[in-house]
């Protein structure tokens, strides 16, 4: 499988890259810079011993099956507007994106209010009907992906249209010990991206290091 991870130079993005490449996938690190996505690129194939491509952001989504999203929320509405000029039409976006307050130097368990409701559906919006969405991986650390030994055993709350669903699906079946959870469509993401300011503040008061997750049980 082909992946983009737009924004895979640090933070969630860059730790979803490692996991899937380490996963076989095959990678491309996105960035606005390409010297920095090549950078990284070269950090992590050296780490997992099997090649992954850095390119410029517009670059890295052509002809992949599916670009994930992870870039700081501010960054979030000319990121998208880039990439939509490499995407082929049809293409599956995942958003990844939390609009968290410290983007802006508030509390990192605090949201900033959308206009369009979450990142997720403002970033639909700059892209168009022409292309595919959903949303996910808000309720994971960056952290748990990188423990590359130690399965996720936790689940991966997506919501989105039916074609973005199930293509992400396949995304997180990737990951040893990750289920996928259908959380139906894309205007729930504004509850999933609330999920990691949620996380975030437990992580701090009980001092979780990786950090929390979910687990959806009775299912």
């Amino acid at each position: 499988m082909q992946i983009a991870v737009v924004g895979g130079t640090a933070g969630l993005g860059r730790a979803l890259a490692l996991r899937l490449a380490h996963a076989g996938a095959d990678v491309v690190v996105g960035s606005r810079e390409e010297a920095k996505a090549t950078s990284v690129a070269k950090e992590l194939s050296d780490k997992l011993d099997r090649p992954v491509e850095g390119k410029a952001n517009q670059d890295a989504v052509r002809g992949v099956d599916v670009t994930l999203v992870a870039v700081p929320f501010p960054g979030l509405a000319p990121t998208y507007a880039v990439i939509k000029e490499g995407l082929s039409p049809g293409a599956v976006v995942i958003d990844c994106n939390v609009p968290l307050a410290s983007e802006v130097g508030g509390k990192a368990t605090r949201l900033l209010g959308v206009w369009e409701g979450s990142a997720a559906q403002a970033g639909k919006a700059i892209l168009g009907k022409d292309f595919h969405m959903a949303a996910g991986f808000h309720s994971v650390m960056a952290g748990k992906l990188e423990a590359l030994d130690t399965p996720l055993q936790m689940d991966i709350l997506v919501c989105g249209d039916a074609e973005g669903k199930a293509v992400a699906e396949q995304v997180v079946s990737l990951i040893d010990g990750a289920r996928f959870v259908d959380c139906g469509p894309l205007e729930r993401a504004r509850i999933l991206e609330s999920i990691t300011a949620l996380l975030i503040g437990i992580n701090s008061r009980y001092k979780l290091q990786p950090g929390a997750g979910i687990r959806i049980t009775g299912l």
